[in-house]
């Protein structure tokens, strides 16, 4: 297939890879320009997607290219973006009234335009509160308290620096973090799947948030209790709308309810590279039959679990555009580019001159992540370790307390019955 991929950083390029070396004539370009040396040598240099009409697919990774999706529906099967599906990831009210309209819980929230209004809500209701801007691309500004206190003089020092118009404030509830995936096409859902994320940078939870420092995947056998309950209600709505592509649904899990958080209505990155691994067909031909409605029969996945931990050097997380601070060049020894089908890459090129060696595009510092498989996910990540014990980087950096972490959630929503089929 001719395949156009609109990508929004340096996160789609791997799979750009993984397409290519499939088989498919890849066409990519990059929003931002600051990324077009990732994968290079590897991929060929990012080209202008041509007319819709001669690609067999349009694919866009990340939300906010809603009316040029739209509009390349009609004539050339598209994934990703949607001016509906920009609404529910950008716009935090849209997305919380659509989990109501849904059947899905959601904590309570109250939606500000003003800081000192918010502030005199919280000191009236002393507690513990979310907060999540609206209408905004500014995600790193989300924070969760650790109590009303905290989140006032978070308030405070967030709109002397910050421009954001509108936000929420959601009650915290306490619980078991987990995501659930589903691909929508016009009659059907598939490839049901859930994430356990970790997403501060450093172990103990510390740090600031950087998305992801490691994460587990799975896709059970039956649809479970933790997706009838939550994500399994919006099939219908979403299909209503002409959904089609990939849907998460960020949760909170207590001994009784599953408590919707937000959508994530696009790859999401660290874990779409778990499920390309798990997943028994070329994706591709996923990403195709799924765009023109077919009723894809997935089948079971090629392990029960896989997993991974993301590698980093200096700046990351804290990414800067100053050549002095980037560290370009630095090698990546213990790695050769036939791994890159089990390695997701991302600060990541082959060095000049060379067919084998590989080295930072200097970008961001994230480097990427192996993908471990396991009949547990001690044993997927027992993989991750042994992939990350033969790489010879400079400073490299990880997380050293994924496994543990990620095993014990998964063991949490196990014992409250969230995992048995429903």
């Amino acid at each position: 297939m001719r395949i156009g991929l609109v990508l929004a950083a340096s996160d789609g390029a791997w799979i750009g890879l993984q397409l290519a070396r499939a088989g498919h004539e890849v066409f990519y370009t990059f929003a931002d320009e600051h990324y077009a040396q990732c994968l290079s040598g590897l991929l060929p240099e990012p080209r202008a997607i041509p007319d819709a009409e001669s690609l067999d697919l349009v694919v866009f990774d990340f939300s906010g290219y809603g009316k040029v999706a739209d509009e390349l529906r009609p004539q050339t099967p598209t994934i990703g973006s949607s001016a509906f599906s920009d609404q529910l990831e950008l716009d935090r009210v849209a997305g919380i009234r659509f989990m109501e309209q849904c059947g899905i819980k959601v904590p309570p929230w109250e939606e500000f335009d003003n800081p000192a209004d918010a502030l005199s809500f919280i000191k009236k209701t002393k507690k513990r509160y979310v907060l999540k801007p609206s209408g905004s691309k500014e995600c790193a500004a989300t924070y969760v308290s650790k109590d009303s206190d905290d989140m006032v003089k978070y308030i405070e020092l967030l709109f002397k620096r910050a421009k954001i118009e509108k936000f929420v404030l959601q009650e915290f509830v306490q619980g078991t973090e987990v995501s659930t995936e589903m691909w929508v096409s016009r009659d059907s859902y598939h490839a049901v799947n859930h994430t356990i994320e970790l997403k501060k940078l450093l172990a103990g939870d510390l740090g600031p948030n950087c998305g992801c420092a490691g994460s587990a995947v799975w896709m059970p056998v039956q649809d479970t209790k933790l997706f009838a309950r939550g994500l399994k209600n919006a099939v219908a709505p979403l299909q209503g709308v002409g959904f089609a592509g990939p849907i998460d649904l960020n949760a909170i899990v207590t001994e009784s309810e599953v408590y919707g958080l937000e959508w994530t209505p696009r790859f999401g990155y660290d874990a779409t590279a778990l499920l390309m691994r798990l997943l028994p067909m070329e994706f591709g031909e996923f990403l195709y039959r799924t765009a023109i409605g077919d009723n894809v029969n997935v089948g079971p996945s090629r392990s029960p679990f896989a997993a991974s931990i993301r590698l980093y050097i200096s700046p990351y997380p804290l990414e800067a555009r100053h050549k002095s601070i980037l560290q370009e060049g630095v090698p990546i020894d213990g790695l050769t580019p036939k791994e890159l089908d089990t390695f997701y890459a991302n600060d990541v090129r082959l060095r000049a001159n060379s067919d084998e060696e590989l080295e930072t595009a200097g970008t961001s510092g994230f480097i990427g992540h192996p993908i471990g498989l396991g009949q547990t996910i001690i044993q997927a990540f027992e993989e991750v370790k042994a992939s990350i014990k033969r790489l010879k980087i400079p400073n490299l950096a990880w997380r050293n307390d994924v496994p543990e972490k990620i095993a014990k959630r998964y063991a949490e929503l196990e014992r409250g019955g969230w995992l048995r089929p429903s």
